[in-house]
C-alpha cells in the first residue's frame, strides 16, 4: 500500500505531457485488453486455423517492420505528440476495417496497414517519457507506465471475457440481419459477439484522443539552432542602439531542410557505428547498445513461439471458456502490475541488472510446467506468476536501454530496439502455428525456455558489472 501511495504522489510531480500520456493509454487500455482476449478467439470461430492466425501475426509485423525505421526518424522531427495523434487515428481507421472486413485478402490487408500505424506508438514510447522526465523520475515514470498499461488491460480483459457471453443471449443483436449488414457482421452467433464485442471495445478508445491534444508541443529544436548558440563567436565592437525589431521566424523550407538534416545526421551516425562494429565483430558484444539488441531479439524469438497462441492453448486445448481466461490472465496482468511497481524498489536494493535477470530467471520452470501439463487449475494457477516474473523489470530494461544512447538519437536508436524485439517475433509466431497443427503445444514451451535462457545469459554476463543500484 505504501508503494502505491508513493507512485500516487509521484504522478503529480511529473512533467505535464508525461501525466496526459499516462491518461491516455489508461483510456485505450481497456480496448486493448477486449482485443487481446478476443481477436485469436474471434479467427478461430471463423473456420481459421493457427497456421493463418501465425500469418496474421507476420504480415502485421512486416508491416510494422517496414514503417520502424520511418516512425524513428519522425519522433526524432516532430515529436511525440503529432505522432501520438495520427498514428492513433490511423490505427482506429484500420482497426475497425480489419474487424469488419473476414475474407482472407481483407483481412491480411488491413492488419498489414495496422502494422504500419502501430510502430509509431511503438517507437514513440520509450523517447517519449524520457524526453520527458528527469533521470532521477524515470525508474518509476516507467514502471507507472507499465502498471497503467496491465491494469487497464485487466479490465479490458475481464470485460472482454464476459462481453460475447451477454452479446449472445440477447437476442435482437444475434438476429437475422437485414441484407445491407450482410457484408459487415457475422451471421453466425459465436463470431458476431467477438465481433461485437471488439467493435464496442473501438468506442470505449476513442476519448484516449482527449489528452493528445492538451499535450504540450514537445517538437525538438533545429539542429541548426542549438548548435549555432553553442558555438562560441569571436567578440565584436560595439555598435550604436537600435530600434527592437520584431523578430523574422525561419521559412517552411528552412526549418524543413534542417530537420531533415538533423535526421539524416542521426542516422548516419547510427550507420557508421553499424559497419564499424560489423567490421569488428569482437566489439559487438563489447557494446552495450548492441548486446541489448540480441537480448531483445532472444527474447522475442521465444515469446513468438507461444504468447500470441496463448488464449487458444487455454480455450481449446485446456478447455477453459472465454470468460474464465479473461479472469485469469486478468489475474496475471493484475499481478504482473504490482510486481513492477515493486521493480525500482528491489532494484534500489540489489541493483537494475540482478532484478532483472533474477526475475526472469524464475519464470522459466513455470513456463515449462504450463506448457507441459494438461491440468487446467495447475496451469491457469502458474500462469498467475509467469508474467509478472517475466515482465515486472521491463520498466528498468527500457530505462537502461535509453540511457545508453545520447538523447538526439533515442528516437532512432528505439526503432533499432523495436526491430529486434519484432523482427524475430515475425519469423517465430507463424513458425508456432504451423507447430501447433503438426506437433502440438510442447515444442512450443521448450523452445520459449531455451531462447529465453540464452538472453538471461546474455544480459547477465554482460552488464553484471554495471549492476548499481537505484539511488
Amino acid at each position: 500500500m505504501s508503494a502505491i501511495l508513493a507512485y500516487l504522489h509521484e504522478f503529480g510531480r511529473f512533467q505535464r505531457n508525461a501525466r496526459l500520456y499516462l491518461l491516455s493509454n489508461i483510456l485505450s487500455g481497456v480496448t486493448t485488453g477486449i482485443i487481446l482476449i478476443l481477436y485469436n478467439l474471434y479467427l478461430v470461430s471463423l473456420g481459421y486455423k493457427t497456421d493463418f492466425i501465425g500469418l496474421i501475426y507476420l504480415v502485421g509485423a512486416i508491416g510494422a517492420g517496414i514503417a520502424i525505421f520511418p516512425a524513428g526518424v519522425c519522433i526524432d522531427r516532430f515529436g511525440g505528440k503529432l505522432i501520438l495523434i495520427g498514428s492513433s487515428a490511423a490505427i482506429a481507421v484500420f482497426g475497425a476495417i480489419q474487424l469488419v472486413f473476414r475474407q482472407p485478402i481483407p483481412l491480411l490487408t488491413s492488419t498489414f496497414l495496422v502494422g504500419l500505424a502501430g510502430a509509431f506508438p511503438l517507437v514513440v514510447n520509450a523517447p517519449f517519457l524520457t524526453r520527458n522526465s528527469t533521470p532521477t523520475e524515470r525508474p518509476q515514470l516507467f514502471s507507472l507506465n507499465i502498471v497503467v498499461n496491465l491494469s487497464t488491460i485487466v479490465l479490458g480483459e475481464v470485460l472482454g471475457g464476459a462481453l460475447p457471453l451477454w452479446l449472445r443471449q440477447t437476442s435482437w443483436l444475434m438476429a437475422p440481419l437485414p441484407a445491407t449488414l450482410n457484408g459487415f457482421l457475422a451471421s453466425q452467433a459465436l463470431p458476431r459477439s467477438y465481433q461485437l464485442a471488439m467493435l464496442l471495445a473501438g468506442i470505449i478508445a476513442a476519448p484516449c484522443f482527449i489528452p493528445l491534444f492538451f499535450m504540450d508541443d514537445d517538437r525538438p529544436l533545429p539542429t541548426s539552432i542549438s548548435t549555432a548558440s553553442a558555438t562560441p563567436t569571436p567578440p565584436t565592437p560595439p555598435t550604436p542602439p537600435t530600434p527592437p525589431e520584431i523578430p523574422t521566424p525561419p521559412t517552411p523550407s528552412d526549418d524543413d531542410s534542417s530537420k531533415q538534416r538533423a535526421s539524416a545526421t542521426s542516422l548516419h551516425v547510427i550507420m557508421i557505428e553499424v559497419r564499424k562494429y560489423v567490421m569488428h565483430p569482437r566489439m559487438i558484444l563489447a557494446n552495450p547498445f548492441f548486446t541489448i539488441l540480441l537480448v531483445q531479439a532472444l527474447i522475442a524469438t521465444g515469446a513468438g513461439l507461444f504468447i500470441p497462441y496463448f488464449n487458444i492453448y487455454f480455450v481449446q486445448h485446456l478447455g477453459a471458456s472465454s470468460v474464465l481466461f479473461g479472469l485469469i490472465d486478468g489475474g496475471a496482468n493484475t499481478l504482473n502490475a504490482l510486481l513492477t511497481l515493486l521493480a525500482p524498489l528491489v532494484a534500489a536494493r540489489i541493483g537494475k541488472i540482478n532484478t532483472i535477470t533474477i526475475t526472469r530467471l524464475l519464470s522459466i520452470p513455470l513456463l515449462l510446467t504450463i506448457g507441459l501439463t494438461n491440468t487446467l487449475p495447475l496451469a491457469a494457477t502458474l500462469y498467475l506468476f509467469r508474467q509478472g516474473t517475466m515482465d515486472m523489470g521491463a520498466g528498468l530494461f527500457q530505462v537502461f536501454s535509453m540511457e545508453a544512447i545520447p538523447e538526439q538519437r533515442r528516437g532512432l536508436a528505439n526503432s533499432f530496439y523495436q526491430v529486434a524485439a519484432n523482427v524475430p517475433m515475425v519469423l517465430s509466431t507463424p513458425l508456432g502455428g504451423l507447430i501447433i497443427v503438426h506437433s502440438g503445444y510442447p515444442p512450443l514451451f521448450l523452445g520459449a525456455a531455451v531462447f529465453y535462457s540464452l538472453a538471461i545469459v546474455g544480459l547477465w554476463s554482460r552488464f553484471r558489472t554495471n549492476n548499481t543500484t537505484q539511488q
